[in-house]
């Protein structure tokens, strides 16, 4: 009975891993490089926004390899989060950390 329990556990696990796109960031002096993927995949056209900087409301496209620069002037170092929505509708966000020393 216990290894049923892993077998299932285990596939539940595998098939909500692929339904999720993956968020990955690149910090840079004036703002963040966004890769967002889906099934390992680049996510051409993936809507991308910013949840937690109030002066940044507009909402970017990512091109053909899943990628999209977002321009951020920070005033402290701080935590942003990203939320990526794909072109199938699939949903994910991340949290990353954004120093102003550089």
């Amino acid at each position: 009975m216990s290894s049923l329990k892993v077998i299932t556990a285990t596939a539940v696990i595998l098939m909500s891993t692929s339904v999720l796109a993956d968020i990955r960031v690149a910090d840079t002096h004036n703002g963040a490089w966004i890769t967002v993927t889906e099934n390992g995949a680049p996510a051409a056209n993936a809507s991308v926004s910013v949840a937690n900087v109030p002066q940044q409301k507009q909402s970017y496209q990512t091109d053909e390899n899943g990628r999209v620069f977002i321009p951020l002037t920070l005033e402290n170092s701080r935590s942003v989060k990203y939320k990526a929505t794909t072109e199938t509708g699939k949903k994910s966000s991340r949290f990353a950390f954004h120093s102003t020393n550089k």
